[in-house]
């Protein structure tokens, strides 16, 4: 019997042996490089993307995920795909995450299947790059470029090269070059990049090509600089969507006065001949510069972003040796003529605290029906008070009513206490037990190519501490009337039409709980997490009586037949009389405004008859631009509510005295649909002459630039929803919705007759 129990002990500890042996042979793994987006600089509240390089001493299945703090302080964890790393060879993996402030410090783990943590990094990063930092985040009015090729000099003029960056860097601009082998698969890695250059270098991956043309469609702008390499862009993997209607044909050119009235700069082209370029034929958009052998300099709509073609190359003379090349580039780029200064807001910006249009939408989010009226000032102000009158309110009744001084060691906790009850007593019966929520929805869909971005907006508000899972689904089949005209486009096979890429939104603004605050130091921060795909955050704190702003967007392709087109400009930057359109959306589109050249269309609540139902468009129901019921007006006048009308007074002459009068923008106003609309065309309005506020973090949805490329814009309230709140796996009605649409529309020229006169005996 002693002998099979020492055989069964000898097993058991084999078996123990073997299996701790097992469990610590342990992959080690390095992190050998970290790029983030490109050029190592980003912005905060962006999606940005870390690309990793990993090297394994064994075989493993793992997952890196980085941990980013957000505006509130609380970390959030951004997981990748899993992955499995070979034994001894370089792997690479990537995945998105989204800063929460200018200074960040981003916590990088490579995490196996069970969860053991085998290589981590610390990154760190500022406003300004440094030898301690390891990426630069800088704030939304700071231009990104991104220049796939030369600008400003050839491999042997290097010093000119130099030269124009100097200059370019000195506006305040972020220069990345790079080779384009070397550009982005994924769209939203240039989520930070306000301008991608294309100088010369073509040679794109099919793969680079459609994550560019998706970000170009989501409103980037590119510029391709054709020059003298016309074969080579013709043959490239762009041509497909770069010169969609578009030629361009190499040519001779001699006349470049144009480029130097469009730099406006006083300093001449050094050329002494003909030189090889190219000209741009376009069926739409606008020609930029034109010169005697054709337009040189085109820029086009595609999508909600747009596309300038360059006929003169930028790495060669004579352009190369420009003195105002800088200048010039800058011009093509957008780049305003001084850096904006944030220190000179002015004095009605410094009154209202708020700079930007973003910050105005969120407190208009944040705007709750049944909840009353909240504020960080507010709370801070009464948590203010209370510490000062709590100490005099202790002595009092402790020396003066019970004089007992001894008493206080119970007096002054329950007098805390019951303050902590009273308040979330009276919070409780102003705002209520029940969890509130509003949702805001802005679809863009472009008509001529179905193209469709989707984001939305929901506010969520908890009358207790707790935690929730959160997820929007969209529904971009809600849209066409037949059900299967939508097709999923975010290029992420893991995810299906129904879903997008779910994340937190906060102001940008220097103020608590702002993108632009100083980071400091974050104790006890509830950490939350986002799924693989990145479409639902899991256990998101949100403290009682108070709320978080969660976004959403998603693109799709539908049906280009939901608008039938006949909208015809008259030459004098409006619609020809015999203008129309006709919808097929499955609602109807209320509160409409058509905007073109510099008219604005709406509904006329003044004359009589009602043709078209109300202010609202309906399906199927043809819209003219002469109907009874629209009325033309320039739409500077119309969107900041100017008026010239008389004062009654006589003038010093015979006649009467006028006035022109506007209406000043609301900074506090919190109506969704007049901010909508006007940060859809902000610079058309006066931009920060007449708002004071910024535009810069959603300079994506402004549409102004589209307006003098052949497109108009419909801006209205669409009555059929898209997307859905779930909490924790459960769907929430918002109390209150919106959804508000916005479509281009393409305008053609309208056929000009010309009739002779008849010269008859």
């Amino acid at each position: 019997m002693s002998s099979l129990y020492s055989s069964r002990y000898f097993l058991l500890s084999v078996a123990a042996f073997l299996a701790c042996s097992a469990t610590s042979v342990r992959a080690d793994v390095s992190i050998e490089s970290v790029e983030v987006g490109i050029g190592q600089v980003t912005r905060p509240g962006v999606w940005t993307c870390l690309n990793v390089q990993l090297v394994s001493t064994e075989s493993v299945e793992c997952h890196i995920e980085a941990t980013a703090a957000d505006p509130t302080g609380n970390p959030a964890t951004f997981p990748s795909n899993k992955l499995k790393l070979a034994a001894n060879r370089e792997t690479a993996a990537s995945l998105f995450f989204m800063p929460g402030r200018l200074e960040e410090t981003v916590t990088l783990k490579v995490v196996s299947l069970d969860g053991n943590v085998l290589a981590s990094r610390r990154l760190t990063s500022a406003e300004v790059a440094s030898e301690e930092t390891d990426f630069t985040i800088v704030q939304h009015t700071v231009p990104i470029w991104t220049v796939a090729g030369t600008i400003g000099g050839s491999a042997t003029g290097k010093s000119e090269q130099q030269s124009l960056q100097k200059a370019v860097t000195a506006r305040g601009v972020h220069l990345t070059s790079l080779k384009s082998r070397a550009l982005p698969t994924h769209w939203r890695t240039y989520s930070a990049t306000s301008t991608v250059f294309l100088a010369g270098d073509f040679d794109l991956t099919a793969e680079q090509s459609a994550a560019l043309n998706q970000w170009v469609l989501n409103g980037g702008h590119v510029v391709a600089v054709a020059g003298d390499r016309v074969e080579e862009l013709t043959s490239s993997t762009i041509a497909d969507w770069l010169l969609d209607d578009q030629e361009v044909v190499a040519s001779s050119l001699s006349d470049l006065s144009g480029l130097e009235a469009y730099a406006k700069s006083s300093f001449r082209i050094p050329i002494a001949s003909r030189i090889k370029g190219s000209i741009n034929r376009s069926r739409d958009g606008a020609d930029l510069v034109a010169g005697v052998e054709g337009p040189l300099l085109t820029r086009s709509s595609h999508g909600f972003g747009r596309i300038t073609i360059l006929g003169v190359d930028l790495d060669r003379a004579p352009l190369s040796r420009w003195r105002a090349l800088a200048s010039f580039v800058a011009t093509v780029a957008d780049l305003p003529p001084v850096a904006i200064d944030e220190g000179s807001a002015g004095q009605r910006i410094s009154h209202s605290g708020i700079t930007e249009m973003a910050t105005q939408f969120q407190i208009g989010m944040e705007t709750l029906s049944h909840v009353g009226e909240r504020s960080t000032l507010r709370v801070l102000g009464l948590v203010l008070l209370f510490l000062v009158v709590i100490g005099p309110l202790d002595y009092f009744l402790v020396h003066r009513l019970l004089k007992k001084p001894g008493l206080t060691w119970l007096t002054f906790p329950a007098i805390i206490v019951g303050a902590g009850l009273l308040a979330g007593s009276v919070a409780g019966g102003a705002n209520g037990d029940d969890i509130r929520s509003r949702m805001c929805e802005l679809i863009d869909l472009d008509a001529d190519s179905g193209f469709v971005r989707q984001t939305v907006w929901s506010t969520v508000y908890s009358p207790v501490h707790r935690r929730y899972r959160i997820q929007i689904k969209h529904d971009p089949l809600a849209l066409s009337q037949d059900q299967a005209a939508s097709v999923p486009t975010d290029g992420l096979s893991s995810l299906g039409p129904s879903t997008g890429w779910l994340h937190w939104t906060a102001a940008p603004e220097s103020n608590f709980g702002g993108m632009y605050r100083a980071a400091g130091l974050n104790f006890g921060g509830a950490e939350y997490r986002f799924s693989e795909g990145l479409s639902e955050i899991e256990n998101l704190p949100i403290s009682a009586a108070s709320d978080r702003i969660i976004a959403s967007s998603a693109t799709s392709t539908v049906s280009a037949e939901l608008f039938d087109l006949n909208l015809k400009q008259a030459g004098t930057g409006h619609l020809s009389r015999d203008s129309t359109f006709t919808h097929h959306l499955p609602g109807v589109i209320e509160d409409w405004v058509l905007v073109y050249g510099n008219r604005v269309y709406f509904h006329d609540f003044i004359k009589g008859e009602d043709l078209l139902g109300g202010s609202a468009i309906e399906p199927g129901v043809v819209w003219s631009s002469t109907g009874k019921t629209t009325g033309g007006r320039e739409l500077r006048s119309f969107l900041t509510g100017a008026r010239f009308q008389k004062t009654g007074r006589k003038s010093t002459g015979n006649g009467e005295e006028f006035e022109h009068t506007h209406v000043e923008w609301d900074r506090r106003a919190t109506g969704l649909q007049a901010i909508v609309r006007l940060l859809t065309f902000h610079d058309l309005a006066g931009g920060r002459d007449y708002t004071g506020l910024l535009n810069s973090a959603f300079s994506r949805l402004e549409m102004s630039d589209s307006m003098p490329l052949d497109r108009a814009v419909l801006f209205g309230k669409l009555s059929v929803a898209s997307a859905t709140l779930q909490l924790d796996g459960k769907p929430l009605k918002p109390d209150q919705q919106e959804s508000f649409i916005r479509v281009l529309l393409r305008v053609v020229d309208a056929p000009v007759e010309l009739s002779l006169p008849k010269f008859d005996d």
